[in-house]
Order: C-alpha cells, then structure tokens, then sequence
C-alpha cells in the first residue's frame, strides 16, 4: 500500500497507533470557519446531541458547505499528504448535554482497504477537552478487524455493537487546541464523552484518501440471507446525498439504490466475538489500559449506585421481548451503569 502522508516518521505512527495528531489552522482560519458555520441554517441543527453538516437534507447546501470547509483545509493538508484526494467535508457538531455519548465505533469503509487507507482530519474550532466532549481513541484498534464496515446504522449491526460496554472504558481521550487536527483511520475505533460545557463543540472533518483510489461504498442488502453486500464505486457527490438516513429509509423499505454503479454483490462476513475474546483483542494492543479516571467521573455524573445497578440487573431478567430500538436501548446511563458493572466484575 503506497504511503499517505510524505513524512515517513508521521507515516509510521500513523501505521502503528492509527492516528497523527498537527498543528493546522491558524486563529483567522478557524474564526473563518465559525463564522461561516453561524451564518447557515442547517435544516438538521439541533439544540442537543450531535450533528453533522453532511446530513442536511438540501444537497446544495450540503455541497456549498464542503466546498467551503475544503477551501481553507485542503490547503493546508498539501504539505502533509502525498497525493491525496478529498472526498468528503462536513462540520460536526457535539451540542452541551449528557444524552450526547458517542459509543466506540469505526466509520464506514470508502475504498477497497487491501489496497488503500482512508483517513479523517478531525479539526476542532473550539479547545476540546474531556468536559465539552473531545474525540478519544482506542490506540492501534485499526489492525484488530478487516471487514467492510457497510451501512446503513443501526440496521448494518456493526460488530462492535455488542461491545460497547467492553471497549468504553479502553478509550484515551484526545484533548485539543482550536486549530489543531487529529488525523485518524477510519478503521480505528473512537468515541466520545458527552458535552458538559455551555457551548456547543465546533469542529470540521474532510476525508482523504490516495488519489489513485477508487471510492467505494458498501451496502447490506435488505432481507438477505446469509447476510450480503451490494458493492458500489461512487464519485465524491455520492456522499452529499447518500447519508445515514436516507440509506435507511430506502434498506427499511426493502430495497437498495438504483441510481448507482454495482461492481459485486458479497458475503458480509463480520467478526463474531464474545465480551471475553473482544477484551483479550483489545488487550493485545501496546499501551491500551482502561482509563478509570473517566470511567470514575461519568459514573458519578451519571448518578450511578450498586444499589440502582442491583434494580437493573433484577429488571433485565425479565424475559419479556425488548423492543425498543437500539438508540432508545444505548441512553447515556444505560452505557454507562452498563460499563461499571462490567468494570467492577474484572476487579473481583
């Protein structure tokens, strides 16, 4: 696989660890950026939780605002990527409350990853920290799996889905200056704590790729049994259209795009691990150790008790069907009772 970044020493910590953290903006890129993000109206912007730009519904917009993003990183990204391509650009948004965790996962596969790598340059343009919800990683995950990691969510069930409450407490957080950029695989499993600050978390994140790559993107056919995967080559417009729910209500409707360029139609093979074989993977990785001070502090923030985790484990004995959906099942304390008990049963 030929390098992306030209610096060989940014290149082999890129392949180790999975991530490179840079300075980038200067002071009047990212107030440029603040700027242009206030002046929008988004149809998607929320008062709480977590957004991104790429899924407003009006594609123009979607557009002019990638265009805009990429006008003032891209140029200064030429430095540090050897021929790279940009493919998508979005702002992402974490706005203050608790209800805005965002568990460990991996993004969705954009190119045929034998041959290629596809990164995301992650730039905050407010400080980031622990408390307003800073990305964290889990250092070197992108060498755990290899599948084709395909959409939509949560229907495309992600192998990581069963162990959210594994992998959380593994998660380093990443804290930032406004201006600085963390360079990730898309195959690296990240998270991140909620927004306990008054203002919303600003950043902007473009995908790179080398630019000999063809994009592609990854489909779970509704209804197929075993499971298998429609496989596209798309152009970059494919993604100022086609996000998360839009993919969604075409796979609830039992059907898969028809307006695009089908190379094959494969298994999807995913790894099927238990909670101890997951935490013996991840255990293998240099460096990786839970990080209970976080741990500790979203525990208290949470309110939890052994007392109300005793209710909870009485309550979960219930056989009766749970049909509430996965988000409704994944609130922030129900990750996070889920992850102390967990916790707390390693140390016995």
């Amino acid at each position: 696989m030929r390098a992306l970044f030209k610096n060989p020493e940014l290149q082999q910590q890129f392949e180790s660890q999975g991530f490179v953290k840079l300075p980038l903006l200067n002071k009047e890129e990212v107030e440029t950026l603040l700027s242009f993000y206030r002046d929008q109206n988004f149809d998607n912007k929320i008062d709480d939780g977590f957004h991104i730009s790429l899924d407003n519904q009006n594609q123009e917009l979607v557009t002019a605002v990638g265009e805009k993003i990429k006008s003032v990183l891209v140029p200064k990204t030429t430095d540090i990527f050897d021929r790279g391509q940009v493919f998508t650009a979005s702002y992402v948004i974490k706005e203050p409350g608790l209800q805005n965790i965002v568990p460990p996962h991996q993004d969705w596969s954009f190119v045929d990853e034998n041959e290629f790598c596809s990164v995301t340059v992650w730039t905050p343009l407010v400080d980031v920290t622990e408390n307003n919800g800073a990305l964290g990683i889990i250092k070197g995950s992108q060498n755990l799996f290899n599948h084709h990691r395909s959409s939509p969510s949560p229907q495309s069930k992600s192998p990581l889905a069963d162990h959210i409450f594994t992998l959380f407490p593994y998660v380093e957080i990443v804290e930032m200056k406004a201006g600085e950029t963390l360079i990730f695989n898309n195959k690296l499993i990240h998270a991140s704590p909620p927004n306990l600050s008054d203002q919303s978390r600003i950043a902007v994140g473009i995908g790179v790729t080398q630019e000999e790559a063809q994009l592609r993107h990854y489909y779970h056919v509704p209804n197929s049994e075993p499971a298998q995967l429609e496989v596209y080559e798309v152009e970059k417009e494919f993604y100022t259209w086609y996000n998360n729910a839009r993919l969604s209500e075409i796979y609830d409707k039992g059907k898969i795009p028809q307006d695009l360029k089908k190379v094959d139609r494969i298994e999807r093979l995913v790894p099927d691990l238990s909670k101890s074989e997951m935490e013996e993977l991840v255990l293998t990785l240099d460096g990786v150790k839970v990080n209970q001070p976080l741990m500790d502090k979203l525990a208290k923030l949470f309110n939890y008790s052994p007392e109300k985790e005793t209710k909870k484990q009485n309550a979960d004995t219930d056989n009766t069907e749970d049909k509430r959906t996965f988000f409704q099942k994944y609130t922030p304390g129900n990750i996070l009772r889920e992850i102390q008990w967990r916790l707390k049963g390693r140390k016995q």
